[in-house]
């Protein structure tokens, strides 16, 4: 979540680690969402790609109302509820359908507010699902270094995110070698009562 203003934007989100370095990412998903939990945690590592995930923590919970359907928000200060595991420094909440399905796509969006944030068209949930948590973990790399909330750089980074994304899908259905993410996170099961699932908007 962004807080405005005219301060030029920071710098790139890019902050990924030097060569050959593998940081896990925490990630829980709660047991009410009807999907492959394994890809949506494999989808979760893409989308942190180029953004440090040390100590970084990702819960997936099932949207209680259709307006809170694929959004997220990224802590700066870790909420005592639902507790983060011990050794979390940052926290991403997304919120997703219970049931992940290709309908009314494609969809083409921008971030609500935000006049020269990009136009962003995704072409299923799995598209939409890597955008969103490219934002998030934009924001995230600006917690991290001390720099400006900006919700314009996160949907730029989302944006250049995704277009990465597809050209790597785009090389496996051709049966090119690439570099892809390793699938490094720590499955976790989320348990906890739906009702401790705070609102939270991108």
């Amino acid at each position: 979540m962004g807080n405005g203003g005219s301060e030029p934007e920071s710098h790139s989100c890019n902050s990924i680690g030097g060569p050959g370095t593998i940081v896990a990412v925490r990630i829980r998903v709660g047991e009410d969402i009807r999907a492959d939990h394994e890809e949506i945690r494999r989808l979760v590592v893409e989308g942190f790609d180029g953004v440090d995930r040390a100590g970084v923590e990702v819960q997936v919970r099932r949207a209680r109302r259709q307006g809170e359907s694929f959004t997220g928000r990224a802590y700066f200060t870790l909420p005592s509820r639902p507790r983060p595991h011990p050794e979390t420094t940052f926290l991403v909440k997304l919120s997703l359908p219970a049931t992940l399905r290709n309908r009314a796509y494609p969809k083409t969006y921008r971030y609500w507010n935000r006049k020269t944030a990009p136009w962003i068209t995704v072409h299923d949930w799995r598209e939409r699902l890597v955008a969103l948590v490219a934002h998030e973990a934009c924001h995230v790399r600006q917690f991290r270094e001390g720099l400006r909330r900006s919700e314009v750089e996160a949907e730029r980074w989302a944006a250049s995110r995704l277009e990465t994304w597809r050209e790597m899908a785009q090389s496996v259905s051709e049966g090119e070698r690439h570099p892809r993410a390793p699938f490094t996170a720590m499955a976790t099961q989320l348990r906890l009562p739906l009702s401790e699932f705070d609102s939270a908007g991108r």
